[in-house]
């Protein structure tokens, strides 16, 4: 079998030099030997603890997680890794239809999870904060003749429960063998992990750098740098490799980068939603062939990248960046009527030369055959076979990189008792990213606030919508089915609804940065910046702004606790006057 190759490499690095650095968290370097003995450690107890079920990894701390992937792999244990910011109707179906042996968690993990797990009914957890390192010899983790249980990722399910996706680490092995060798990773390779655990680029992000002899540069649990924090990040850690979805690379323009910036950085992957002429033309400007940029495509059905491009000059003129080409042994089609056709728009279907896992349940979903998968994106495949990806065929959509069923969003607000009718949909303004917007019909005495703390219960936190939207009805097409077309944009009912503008020059400057980071064209003074749609990425985005535009710092807690244009000012002027 192929995938021990990942272990045994990882070895062979370990053995000859086990205090070069293997991974650094803002809390310490961990160094190789360091990171094997815990390893060895937590393999140990996993093999006293349970018997040879899946492992549940349920850990916001990057170290653990990738130490649990390293042990289950060489023990022929499945493995889940799984973002902890769960609500309770999620965790008790990924409880249910993983049916783990053991959990293994952290603090936060512990915490996360601690409601739904009965500790006399369910499955034994390993507390990774208790693992006492063990002995590591080179000879235990090479040569190792265990089967290729791989792992299971979960995504968003049309039905709101979440569906888990099979994959192999002979899979895994294919990716990491042509990234390695594509772009030239070798040891002592900074390579940024930047990817929350419960999605399967986290994989590649950590097992790149370790398989390759490099070290992986995390940054901290759930709170991913944007813009100036993210430059100084790359620079302080000398990151060499970056991945990163393309909503996140953009925050850099606002970081004011010169040809000069982020010395050690060489190549730049991008993947899980499209890339823009634009953002082609503003990195090529800066850089231009110095920094690679690269676009990559594949969904978690066929284990992460399929086809990749490096982007150049041309790409900054197309009218669609173009996916690019697959890799070696992949084979992509492109059916229309149910037959491959070049130059045609169909649906693109992945044929890759190892067995894929399918589904958790046994659905059969877009796969054909034990090596092929309808992924429901529509595409084009040029005469050259370079494929251009143009959307989908249903109602899933992806925003920051994380798919997204928008009938699980319908499904779930719909089963609040004052929501009459609601519509989701993926709304981009004017040259910016998209964001969920729930348009809700509803009862009057219904607020925003309840709607989020209902969806919240409901959904994970990447299918939760960003806006709230109040019409009198959903527009219909003549059949009866959503007309989404016919939504307004959300700059246009925020614009009609705001009374209460800012009342002194601090305040408009600071609606000034809401307008642009939110798209809006005014906003309210009492308005909160999270119900008008802005996440986590745009709240990390307002603070650095405020940073640069008043030379203050303010706090997280003190945001949270005032998330307003007016609280905001108040806190500016407040730490202005120091």
């Amino acid at each position: 079998m192929s995938h021990p190759t990942t272990l045994e490499r990882w070895a062979d690095h370990v053995e000859r030099d086990g205090q070069a650095p293997a991974v650094a968290t803002p809390e310490r370097e961990w160094s190789r030997g360091e990171l094997a003995r815990y390893t060895a450690g937590l393999r140990a107890r996993l093999a006293a603890d349970a018997g040879s079920g899946p492992a549940l990894i349920a850990c916001a701390e990057p170290v653990p997680v990738i130490a649990a992937i390293l042990a289950c792999a060489a023990t022929g244990r499945t493995f889940a890794p799984v973002d902890i910011r769960q609500p309770a109707a999620r965790w008790a179906a990924l409880l249910e239809d993983l049916r783990p042996a053991v959990i293994v968690t952290d603090r936060a993990g512990g915490d996360s999870l601690g409601p739904h797990h009965g500790p006399a009914a369910g499955p034994p957890v390993i507390d990774a904060g208790t693992v006492e390192p063990a002995r590591w010899r080179a000879a235990d983790w090479q040569g190792l003749d265990v089967p290729d249980a791989g792992y299971v990722y979960f995504t968003s399910g049309t039905t709101g429960r979440p569906k888990g996706i099979k994959g192999s680490l002979r899979a895994v092995e294919h990716f990491l063998d042509w990234e390695t060798t594509e772009f030239g990773i070798t040891e002592d390779t900074r390579v940024s992990l930047l990817t929350s655990p419960g999605f399967d680029a986290f994989l590649r992000d950590a097992l790149v750098p370790l398989r390759s002899g490099g070290s992986v540069r995390a940054a901290a649990p759930g709170a991913v740098p944007v813009a100036a924090s993210l430059a100084e990040w790359l620079e302080k850690q000398g990151v060499e490799v970056l991945h990163c979805v393309p909503t996140l690379f953009r925050t850099l323009r606002a970081a004011g980068l010169t040809s000069g910036s982020l010395p050690a950085l060489r190549t730049v992957l991008l993947a899980g939603e499209p890339v823009r002429p634009a953002d082609v033309a503003w990195w090529r400007g800066l850089f231009g062939d110095g920094k690679a940029l690269v676009n990559l495509y594949g969904p978690s059905e066929t284990t992460m990248t399929k086809v990749f491009r490096r982007l150049g000059a041309e790409d900054a003129e197309a009218g669609t960046v173009p996916a690019g080409l697959p890799l070696p042994g992949v084979d992509i089609r492109v059916l229309a009527a149910g037959a491959p056709v070049t130059d045609t728009i169909g649906e693109i279907e992945i044929h890759t030369p190892f067995p894929l896992g399918g589904y958790l349940d046994g659905r059969a979903g877009g796969f054909t055959g034990t090596h092929g998968y309808r992924t429901g994106d529509l595409g084009r495949l040029r005469p050259d076979g370079v494929l251009e990806v143009l959307g989908r065929r249903d109602q899933q959509v992806k925003v920051n990189g994380v798919r997204v069923e928008l009938g699980e969003i319908e499904d779930a607000l719909r089963r609040h008792p004052g929501v009459r009718d609601v519509c989701a949909a993926a709304v981009a303004e004017e040259d910016a990213d998209p964001v969920l917007v729930a348009y809700v019909v509803t009862d009057d005495s219904l607020t925003d606030e309840e709607l989020r703390a209902h969806a919240d219960a409901g959904l994970a936190p990447g299918s939760r919508p960003a806006r709230y939207l109040r019409l009198a009805a959903i527009p219909r097409t003549l059949n009866g089915k959503a007309d989404r077309r016919a939504l307004p944009m959300p700059s246009a009912v925020q614009a009609a609804a705001t009374e209460d503008g800012p009342r002194n020059d601090t305040e408009a400057r600071i609606a000034g940065v809401w307008c642009e980071l939110l798209h809006l064209s005014a906003v309210g003074r009492h308005d909160d910046f999270t119900l008008l749609g802005g996440d986590s990425l745009a709240i990390a985005r307002l603070l650095d702004r405020l940073r640069s535009l008043f030379g203050v710092d303010v706090p997280l807690r003190t945001f949270v606790g005032d998330p307003t244009v007016s609280g905001l000012a108040a806190a500016v002027t407040s730490r202005s006057s120091r």
